[in-house]
């Protein structure tokens, strides 16, 4: 109703702070008035703000607008702010005037206050630096590239371990499964009875290799997880029906898998939010996420090589040898023309110059630095041109450093056995990489490429 919603690829990072500032200088401000909120700091720069930073809301859609200043009083920026804890995520302050109706909205761009120091310290220094939205298109070719991965949630619906059930004569090709459940599972999935999809056994032909966040690291990919879908391998599409269960057409599925497609479709029928219209397929085939990938492996065209990358934390990116993995959305995916393009891509999101200049621009939240998908291609990263000797010497640093990396990670396989984790795995190899010869050849080079930009 306000005209602050941004929606599109920001859809899924809105939040009700904007709207809860502008309702209130609706309700409560008569003209001159004014307000002051602390809100989250993605409120300063952020793409899922743009239209609240206008000033201009509408409240219906005949009727006069809410118009502020922003300007009056700069807005106070307190991410570096140390401890930065005495709001759940890094905060800002943003102050408006409410304004007449003849007169023109003022937004909140240009400067603010920056806050630096300790928290509650007399000492806390303030200076006026200048804000930049972060809202706009990238600047880089390869945001065009760019694809999330398939939405294969909930989690215990798809994962699977394999298992062994000794009351049951294995028919092949089939595996017993039982779901996988994760430690980052949400109510109410993660309390659900599974009795009916545990020791079931179905058809290998709708099992898939899966990559995650959790099975990258630096230039390599650890073992991948285990999701059954409702495709068959080899299948370019999925087999639709809008009224099947869950959007499929059971036909295309085989006799086992048909019967888990059922049960699972209706557990999420009966346990989804109530505002939530899509089916069961239209959840894992979101924005055709799994689609996309499914048609990629019948003709990968002029991009045949898979280069994937972290949606959060620290920029990791690694190669997918196997084209027949699939990607979950917790990854991005780039198809590259060729290896020399992909260890380029490798080097630049894998080096700390990158890190260094792209986590400015990123939102902060609980857990540090998040979406780095949307503002990674906002540098000025150029597309490779292998006639250009500065993009071929980062493409062979790359090479270099992800074979040395796949050396590194067999030795840790070998020291930590069983208890090597994905965790272990990044910490070791970005420590190696900052005292090793590759991984300072890697950071000279990208270092120069992101300064010319």
């Amino acid at each position: 109703a306000y005209g602050i919603w941004a929606g599109g690829r920001y859809a899924t990072h809105q939040d009700v702070a904007g709207l809860f500032f502008a309702r209130s200088a609706d309700l409560y401000l008569k003209d001159g008035g004014v307000i002051g909120f602390v809100l989250p700091h993605s409120a300063l720069q952020a793409g899922q703000y743009s239209k609240w930073r206008s000033g201009q809301w509408r409240p219906r859609k005949s009727g006069p607008s809410v118009s502020v200043d922003f300007t009056f009083k700069p807005a106070w920026d307190l991410e570096q702010l140390k401890p930065n804890s005495f709001f759940p995520i890094p905060a800002s302050v943003a102050f408006a005037r409410k304004l007449s109706q003849d007169v023109l909205n003022k937004p909140l761009a240009g400067t603010v206050e920056r806050w630096q120091g300790r928290a509650g310290a007399n000492s806390v220094r303030r200076e006026l630096v200048s804000i930049t939205g972060t809202g706009a298109s990238g600047e880089s070719p390869y945001g065009g590239y760019s694809r999330q991965g398939a939405t294969i949630a909930p989690r215990s619906f798809f994962y699977v371990n394999e298992t062994t059930n000794p009351a049951v004569v294995q028919a092949a090709p089939t595996t017993t499964v039982n779901p996988q459940r994760g430690s980052q599972d949400k109510a109410p999935w993660k309390d659900l009875d599974l009795t009916a999809i545990t020791g079931q056994t179905v058809e290998n032909r709708h099992l898939f290799d899966v990559h995650l966040g959790e099975t990258i690291a630096p230039y390599v990919t650890l073992n991948p997880l285990n999701s059954l879908l409702p495709v068959k391998r080899g299948d370019a599409a999925i087999s639709t029906d809008p009224n099947g269960p869950g959007g499929i057409r059971l036909g295309g599925l085989e006799r086992r898998m048909r019967e888990r497609w059922q049960t699972v479709s209706r557990l999420w029928e009966g346990n989804k939010a109530l505002a939530n219209n899509l089916n069961l397929l239209s959840q894992l085939d979101y924005m055709g996420k799994l689609s996309s990938q499914l048609e990629w492996q019948q003709d990968s065209g002029t991009r045949p090589i898979r280069l994937v990358y972290a949606s959060s934390g620290t920029p990791t990116a690694a190669l997918v040898a196997d084209d027949e993995v699939l990607v979950d959305y917790t990854l991005f995916w780039i198809a590259c023309k060729d290896i020399n393009e992909a260890n380029y891509l490798l080097a630049i999101i894998n080096s700390d110059a990158l890190s260094d200049a792209v986590t400015p621009l990123m939102p902060k939240g609980q857990f540090g630095a998040r979406h780095v998908q949307k503002y990674l291609w906002k540098l000025r990263i150029p597309e490779f041109d292998p006639a250009l000797k500065l993009h071929a010497d980062i493409a062979k640093a790359g090479a270099r450093a992800a074979a040395a990396a796949g050396k590194k990670l067999e030795e840790l396989r070998e020291q930590w056995a069983d208890r090597l984790t994905v965790t272990i795995v990044r910490r070791e190899l970005r420590n190696w990489l900052r005292a090793s010869t590759e991984g300072e050849a890697v950071e000279t080079f990208v270092g120069r490429l992101l300064a010319s930009g």
